[in-house]
């Protein structure tokens, strides 16, 4: 989440970390039983209905078994290689949100006051009474609101790794979507876009928002990607996204010229219980921007604006995926201090799924060029075979 560092070690009850557990264990238990009931019963249903006894010939009950694996979990057509990357990206983050949301933290009052609490500050009025509504059902049910997240985004995280293609994986998809909206503008403040005076330094505009552009990626049709429609979107998606991090990050009103606005972006992360190691080249950097605001800000801004320009002109070349990993690995240290530390962070931040999605684009890119070079070369060895060789190939 964008911004949401705090300077404090949260209070960790044990008789709630139990409770917590406790609870979250019988309703993941009730939940598989029920959705292991409904499953078979559904293709069991299926099985029949496509007169499968004859067609499989099942000499014993593994067969059967595997022709459940197959028909609900198993890809039913070869998938764009960008699009698998996606698949398997985006199931791994779900899986490390659930279970970083499992921390003992989370069901006792570090949620709150670490994570949903800060994305008020400096927020509009009316978005503030949205934001409260949602921080006052958290304290009242902590234990509740945390198993049903807990639940939620481990379920997404294995339908889409086991779903793929299927029905189990556009069930993630969509319940991806969902969730992610809610966590966007619940948990996230949207990204703190409303503040005026947010960066994606810090992660802006919030890690749930790349999550639910994945997943819509991940509903366009195979058909889509390989015709180079997704590329093109992408490319324009991240070349927009760019500009606008370069134009927020230079806007005067933002502050980040000025020593105590830039500081403030790292003195967060410099500030919360991890190693020494991972802390002091943020402190560095903290110091840095303090002593010299306007030299890095003009680099942070210029570097965004090159990326921008890069992807609309260039596309997924490998120079810009380089740049754009270096980028988002320096932001991740410095400015979201990997999204998890101090036991309060829910998600390893932007700068990894922007990661994902940047590598998607990528091997979008390469498998188009092979694509065009595989035409061309069809179309030249049809070229000979209509007209002969040439003279000069006579000899």
């Amino acid at each position: 989440m964008e911004e949401t560092f705090m300077n404090m070690q949260p209070i960790i009850d044990p008789t709630v970390v139990h409770v917590f557990y406790r609870e979250l264990l019988w309703v993941t238990a009730v939940i598989v039983g029920i959705g292991l009931f409904l499953g078979f019963s559904w293709w069991f249903y299926q099985f029949l209905s496509d007169n499968n006894l004859k067609a499989y010939r099942f000499t014993n009950f593994g067969d059967f078994l595997r022709f459940i694996r197959v028909r609900a979990f198993l890809p039913g057509k070869t998938v764009h290689s960008g699009r698998r990357v996606l698949w398997w990206g985006l199931g791994i983050l779900w899986l490390v949100d659930g279970i970083l949301q499992a921390q003992p933290a989370m069901p006792n009052d570090g949620f709150v006051e670490d994570v949903l609490a800060p994305a008020i500050q400096g927020q509009p009025i009316w978005y503030v009474r949205v934001l409260a509504v949602n921080i006052q059902f958290w304290t009242d049910h902590p234990i509740g609101s945390d198993v049903v997240a807990v639940i939620l985004q481990i379920g997404i995280g294995l339908l889409l790794l086991v779903g793929k293609e299927r029905t189990a994986g556009k069930i993630g998809i969509w319940l991806s979507i969902a969730w992610g909206l809610a966590i966007w503008v619940f948990g996230e403040g949207m990204g703190g876009i409303l503040t005026g005076s947010t960066t994606s330094l810090t992660g802006a505009p919030g890690s749930a928002l790349f999550y639910v552009i994945g997943a819509i990626l991940l509903l366009l049709p195979d058909k889509w990607w390989l015709e180079g429609n997704a590329i093109r979107t992408s490319r324009w998606i991240f070349s927009t996204f760019w500009l606008m991090a370069g134009m927020v990050q230079a806007w005067p009103s933002a502050g980040f010229w000025t020593s105590k606005g830039l500081s403030r972006v790292f003195k967060g992360a410099a500030s919360m219980p991890q190693p020494s190691w991972m802390s002091a080249p943020i402190d560095a950097m903290a110091r840095l921007a303090a002593s010299h605001p306007v030299f890095w800000n003009g680099w942070f801004v210029l570097f965004m604006f090159l990326l921008g320009i890069g992807f609309a002109v260039g596309g997924p070349t490998r120079p810009i995926l380089t740049l754009s990993l270096v980028w988002l690995a320096f932001t991740w240290w410095m400015g979201q201090d990997f999204g998890v530390m101090g036991g309060v962070g829910t998600d390893p931040n932007s700068s990894p799924v922007l990661a994902l999605l940047i590598i998607t684009l990528w091997k979008l890119g390469r498998v188009r060029s092979a694509s065009k070079r595989s035409q061309n070369t069809s179309l030249h060895d049809i070229s000979i075979l209509s007209h002969g060789p040439t003279e000069s190939g006579q000899g």
